[in-house]
């Protein structure tokens, strides 16, 4: 009895995990859907990244939360924008991106951050954006 029960579970944990990767196996499925830009900053007083998308289309972008403003400009394949709050680690932005399951094909940067009071940081060392579903 033990053993039947250990292999259904076995079956059942095997099929819920391939019904969480489409057949690109990057873990998320096709079709429209949300992406996040996540921060990596080395400062705890942020109040304004600019920053570059490039990759397949962007239908929109959005403030990861209520407390965030983003602005942005497309242009072709490339998306500049800055977003301005008390930033910190983790998501600050959304994009609303027309096939999810070509997340690896973006990447974005940062191109400048200011301080809280509006001062450009002399270096953008230990600073990363990454794309994440």
């Amino acid at each position: 009895m033990k053993r039947r029960i250990l292999s259904f579970a076995m079956v059942a944990a095997l099929s819920l995990g391939a019904a969480c990767y489409d057949s690109t196996g990057n873990g998320y499925g096709g079709g429209p859907g949300t992406l996040v830009l996540r921060l990596t900053t080395p400062h705890p007083d942020d109040g304004a990244v600019l920053f570059e998308v490039t990759g397949p289309p962007v239908e929109s972008v959005a403030a990861a939360n209520g407390s965030l403003r983003v602005f942005t400009r497309h242009e072709g394949v490339r998306v500049v924008g800055a977003v301005v709050g008390d930033l910190a680690n983790g998501a600050v932005v959304t994009l609303q991106v027309p096939d999810r399951a070509a997340a690896a094909g973006y990447s974005a940067r940062v191109l400048e951050v200011s301080d809280r009071q509006s001062v450009l940081r002399a270096s953008l060392a230990g600073y990363a954006l990454r794309v994440a579903p």
